[in-house]
Parts: structure tokens; sequence; C-alpha cells
């Protein structure tokens, strides 16, 4: 039977004839073994929700190859849970407490190797088990995230949660972005059990769900934070925003468009806080180091910096396997009207004393004026980019005792409000800017009670009853709750069609939605049409109402919805339009990346220039990786570029042009020993024919592709 058979048979009755027995019973078409022998019944296995809590340590594996074998155990135990429809138990729990991700260096490089290139030696046993246990599009998400994949130390994690108790933290709206597995929900102290609210916001979709079944009870949304709609009224919101530069271009609000990710983060955070509500995130230390103030000025502009602790590079080695130097952070958002204060923060200074010839140590102005918050010796290190800033561990320093008493010295006056009446809670269903089955406006049901989401929030709708006048009328209720289900299947179908799974399931559903809600009340178009002759010229003029859509109308689907169906006016009468049998958008077809070339073509289409946080995101490698492997392919633009921002170009523009200006630039920063490779050796300028190339052997053949720099 073809495809076409197959969905005629299976939408071939309409509202019209009634026959709606089709759908309770086999569907024609399906396979079905012959009924046997009746097994006796088993009990499901019933396990209550229960939010994991970690008093202490999660006990993480002892060397690299041990965590992935944690990290592949902790993915096949969510597969586990979530064929068999069931919580994790306590046990369980712990298990997928220790999923760390795949950020560190050694997992990364051993687990995600290049396109056509073999598992690193010694690791090809846990490589093919986490392609037995992976999908391709999962193994792809979790590459991309090893850039930001790194998980903070729960020595820091349990610290911060002391510095919120010690200022009379009770309770509230707590937000995560780039959550992870929730080490902070999780870390949360006894005393909070039950007061807070918390959600936490996961782009990766393997982890996001290894969070769900961690933290039953909170809301986990499994999305890009970029584009995640939020309420404003959060108490906290708290976490280890991802280490990226990538530069954020497309996303609300406008005032943060072009920060990079990781303060982008931070700044939407704070945004997201209620007046008087706390931001402590543990941030990279270029936040407050960078020359470049936009950043800290935009988040001056509506918080209070209330003071920070920096920590030496190693603190996150352990658990992270990387040497970067972070710095916690904390911001009070400002009451409505209330003027900024110390600006100290804004600016950097340089360190007396550290120049090498090559320039001093430069730091944010509030670190260098309270030397006891800084948790080692400011030096210089070798990078791949050649020499820069460090903060060395002091000998004999333990974290554990140095971290509280630094926190301690920061706004030790300072109390958190009181909690709030109301709490941002999970809405009965999932919650998602694209592609989710929730919206702002969307109608939902919770508890068999009408809901709507307003403001980020899921809000009670009021229906009128007697004689009382607030509200809307029982009847649009009804209607109201017949289309959510035609709504969410709708969705559904389109969402499994979008994403090439499969949707013929989904439509039968949808029919009987469908079906279900015309019986009721009539095609989901259903038009009135009134006509109405004016007394004094005679002249006729109708008006048309569709109440079962004007019900509808601030729900944000209605018109999908209302395209479902084929609709005639003139019988009033209905049929499933093409989206009940046929396919009617086709999937995307995700670019294949190859070679870190083919990352570089995806990037230069996404962002419309040379992005190497994005083009190593693709591959799932470092910056310096791919920096390496492209070559002359790019170069830095060193008019343009600072320590803090380098600017790189393709070879075709930086070979083109004021060519002799632009040799002339790159030997002046060569001679300044700039910290970015310049490839100012594969540079050579012919005078004679006005030409600079990437290097002599290419000169032919850029004559003949036109790629030749004249230079006037």
């Amino acid at each position: 039977m073809s495809n076409a058979d197959f969905q005629l048979s299976l939408f071939g009755d309409t509202a019209l004839d009634g026959n709606a027995n089709l759908f309770w019973g086999e569907l024609e078409g399906e396979e079905c073994d012959a009924p046997g022998a009746l097994l006796p019944a088993v009990e499901p296995l019933v396990i209550p929700q229960t939010d994991f809590r970690l008093a202490g340590l999660r006990g993480l594996a002892q060397g690299w190859k041990a965590r992935a074998r944690d990290n592949i155990e902790a993915i096949k135990l969510v597969a586990t849970l979530e064929r068999e429809a069931r919580n994790a138990t306590s046990e369980e729990q712990v298990q997928l407490s220790r999923f760390t991700g795949f950020g560190a260096g050694e997992l990364a490089n051993a687990l995600f190797p290049r396109a056509n290139e073999a598992y690193r030696a010694g690791w090809e046993k846990l490589g093919a088990d986490l392609e037995s246990c992976t999908t391709e599009a999962e193994r792809s998400a979790l590459a991309r995230s090893t850039q930001y994949a790194h998980y903070t130390p729960e020595t820091v994690v349990h610290a911060m949660w002391d510095f919120m108790m010690a200022r009379g933290f009770a309770g509230g709206s707590v937000l995560e972005p780039g959550c992870g597995t929730g080490l902070f929900v999780a870390s949360r102290p006894e005393k909070l059990e039950g007061k807070i609210a918390f959600t936490g916001i996961e782009m990766d979709p393997l982890t996001a769900r290894i969070a769900a079944k961690l933290y039953p009870k909170q809301w986990i949304r499994a999305e890009d934070f970029i584009r995640a709609k939020l309420s404003t009224g959060y108490d906290l919101a708290i976490g280890n925003p991802p280490f990226s530069n990538r530069t954020v271009s497309q996303a609300e609000p406008r005032d943060l468009k072009g920060l990079s990710l990781h303060d982008w983060f931070l700044a939407r955070s704070i945004n997201a806080l209620r007046p008087n509500g706390i931001a402590a995130f543990v941030i990279s230390r270029h936040t407050l180091d960078k020359t470049d103030a936009r950043a800290r000025t935009l988040i001056h502009e509506e918080a209070e910096f209330l003071g920070a602790v920096r920590l030496p590079a190693s603190t996150m080695r352990a658990d992270a396997g990387t040497d970067v130097v972070v710095d916690i952070v904390f911001f009070r958002k400002r009451e409505i009207g209330e003027m900024p204060g110390d600006e100290t923060w804004l600016s950097c200074v340089d360190i007396e004393g550290t120049n090498m010839g090559d320039g001093a140590l430069r730091i944010n102005a509030w670190m260098e004026a309270h030397p006891e918050q800084v948790l080692g010796f400011h030096g210089w290190a070798s990078t791949a980019f050649g020499m820069d800033y460090t903060c060395v561990a002091r000998d004999g320093q333990d974290l554990a005792d140095a971290l509280p008493e630094a926190l301690g010295r920061i706004a030790p006056a300072l109390r958190f409000p009181p909690v709030a009446d109301s709490r941002i809670v999970r809405p009965a269903k999932e919650t998602r800017e694209e592609g989710g089955d929730l919206r702002e406006g969307s109608y939902f049901m919770e508890g068999g009670i009408l809901h709507q989401i307003v403001g980020g929030q899921g809000r009670v709708v009021a229906i009128r009853k007697g004689e009382q006048k607030e509200g809307i009328f029982q009847k649009h209720a009804r209607i109201i709750e017949a289309m959510i289900p035609v709504r969410d299947a709708t969705r559904a179908v389109l969402r499994a069609q979008f994403e090439n799974k499969p949707f013929a399931g989904l439509q039968a559903s949808l029919k009987r939605a469908w079906l279900n809600f015309t019986r009721q009340f009539g095609p989901i178009n259903h038009t009135k049409t009134t006509t109405r002759v004016d007394a004094v010229t005679g002249a006729e003029s109708e008006t048309q109402r569709r109440p079962n859509l004007q019900t509808f109308l601030d729900d944000p689907d209605v018109w999908p919805v209302s395209s479902i169906e084929r609709y005639d006016e003139e019988t009033d009468t209905a049929e499933p339009g093409p989206l009940f049998a046929d396919r009617v958008i086709q999937a995307p077809s995700e670019p294949e990346i190859h070679s870190v070339h083919d990352a570089l073509a995806v990037c230069l289409h996404e962002a419309g220039r040379v992005e190497l946080p994005i083009v190593a995101e693709l591959m799932g490698q470092s910056e310096e990786a791919v920096t390496a492997e492209l070559g002359s392919s790019i170069f830095l633009e060193p008019s343009r570029s600072s320590n803090d921002r380098p600017v790189w170009v393709t070879s075709d523009e930086y070979l083109s042009g004021a060519v002799r200006t632009k040799l002339a630039e790159a030997r002046e920063a060569a001679a300044r020993a700039t910290s970015q490779p310049l490839k100012l050796s594969s540079l050579i300028l012919y005078p004679t024919a006005n030409i600079m190339v990437a290097d002599e052997t290419n000169l032919m053949q850029a004559k003949r592709q036109s790629f030749i720099a004249r230079i006037y």
C-alpha cells in the first residue's frame, strides 16, 4: 500500500458524515499482531517526583576516560527513563548528576574527531559506546556544546549560596541561563527546600533532558537562551554563562545586540530580575578587564555593581579541564528612578611594575583598588596567542577557606527583599520561543482550569458566573478549551514535518481533535453574515463575524489553526485541509560540514563575516585549532583589531584594496609584538605588478582568478 493510499483511508471521512469510528479502533493500513492470550497485568513502577539535592561533592571520577564513561552511562540512563516514562530513583539521580559534558579538552579532542578522522588511540571503545547511545544530531549538538560545557566546581557553588543565605535570601524565583545539568539548583541549601521556583535554560537537548530528570518539579527549558522569552520578576539570577566571545547580532532586547555571548548572558539575566533582585555569576575576567566598556556600561545603566572575587587560573582545572581566570561577580538591579552609584568598575588601569617591554598588565580599576579580592598574584602567562594576563594562586592557599572570607567582604549590609507572593513556575506544557507548544498569549489547561501565558507566566483566565461582569463568557471558555487540542496537534504535525520526524500518527490525533471541535461548535471558520438595509438610502451592507476564531483571537496560533480546514462559506461546512494528509512543509536541509572551510562558509552565510567562535563551535574545536587549520584563508586585520577583540577577514577581502597600506600596518603591528599571529611571513608584495598574494607559488593562480589587488 502506498503512502497516498494509507493517507486517503486514514483521513477519508469528514465532520459531515459523522463516521469517526475509524479513529477509535485500529487504523487501516497498520500491521497488527493477532490477539493472543492475555498476560497478567504488570503494575507500573511508580517513583515520586523528587528534586535532586547535592549536600556535598558529586564524587566525580578521577581521569578523563572515567569521566567519559560516567557521561555515557548518564546518556543511556536518561534514555531508559524516558522509554519507561518514569522518574529517576535517588540512586539514578546520583548517576545522572555525574554528567559533566564534554567541554574538557581531553574529552572534546578524543571523542569528537574531525571529519574522516579516527578516534584518538585508546578511546575507540568509548567513541563506539557514545555512537551507540546517541543519534548523529545529538552528537553534533554535544560537539558544538564542547565550547561552552565547563562546569563550576562545587566549592565555588556552595560558597555563592552561603553568600546569598548570609544576606537573607529566603526563596523565590531563581533563573539560571545555560544551566547544564543544574549544579546550582542541586547545591541549594536545605533551608530553601520547597521555597524556590527554579527556571533552568539549556540549549543542548541531551543535557536538558538529564536536568529535567534531576529536577522534575522545576522548569527546565530546552532552548537557546538568546531566543527565550523571559518574565522580569526573578528574585535571583545565578550561574556560569558560556565562555564565548561570539557576537550576538540577532536577539532582543535590541540594546544588547553586538555584545559577546558571554556578556549578553549576564546583561540579559540582570534584565530579567525584579527591582532589588540579585545577580551572582561566575564569569570570564575579560568582562571586567577588557578595554571595550560597552557591556559594563549597559549593565551599569540597570544594576549596581556590588563587588567581585578573582579566582586563580587553576580553579577550574579539575572540573572543567581548563586554566582560565574567572571572577565571581554580584549585581543588584536598581529600582525605577534610583540613581547609579560607584562607577569605578567601568574603567581599567595598568598594573605598576608589570611592563616587560610589551606594555603593562591591564585590569579592572575596581580590582586594582581592592587587591584583597584577588585570590592570587597578577602575572604574565604564555598562551597560544602570545603573552597574556593570568592570576597565579598563592602558595599554601586553601580556596575553601579564602573564598568565603573574600565573599564576606562584599556588600555585608545587603539584604534580600521579602519573597514575592507569586513565583515564576513551569506551565502545564513546555514553553519555548521556537517550536514549543506555548508562547506569550497561548491558552492552556492545567488541573482542569483554563490558563493563559501573560508576561511569561501562566495566569488563570477569569470566567463569568451568574451576574458577574468580569471575565469571559462560559461558552467562549468552552470554545477555547476545545480549540487547544486542535492547536497543539496542528503545531505537533508542523514541528514533526519541520524536524523530518514521522507525522502520520500526529495527523490522526489532529483529525480526532478537529472532529471533536466541529461536532460541538461547527467549523473553526464558522462565519455569520448579517445583512443590513439603510432606512434612508435603501443600500445593503454585510457584516461578518467568525465567533469561533474571534474567541481564540488572543492566542498567537489562531491563524495557523484557522488554515487547517477547507471552509465553504455558502454551506457553512468544512472538510480537512492538506495538513491532515500531506506534508505541507519541508524540513530545512542542515549544512554538511566536513572541514573547517565548510564551517567558515556556513559562518559567512549566517553572520556575514568571519567569526572564529562560530567556526570553532561548528567544528567542535578550539579557536586556536581552527585558526591554524584555516591557514591563509583568513587574515587578522591589525587596523580594526584590539587585544580584546581581534577582527579576522577572508583572504579575498584582505588581499585586495589598499594592500600597500595593509602590508605597512601588518609590519607595524608585528613590530609591536602583538599577541595575535599576523601571518606576515606569507604576505609577498609585488611592486611592479601592484599586487599582494598569500605566497609566491599562488601568484599565477591569483592572476588567473582576477584575485589581483590593484593599488591606486
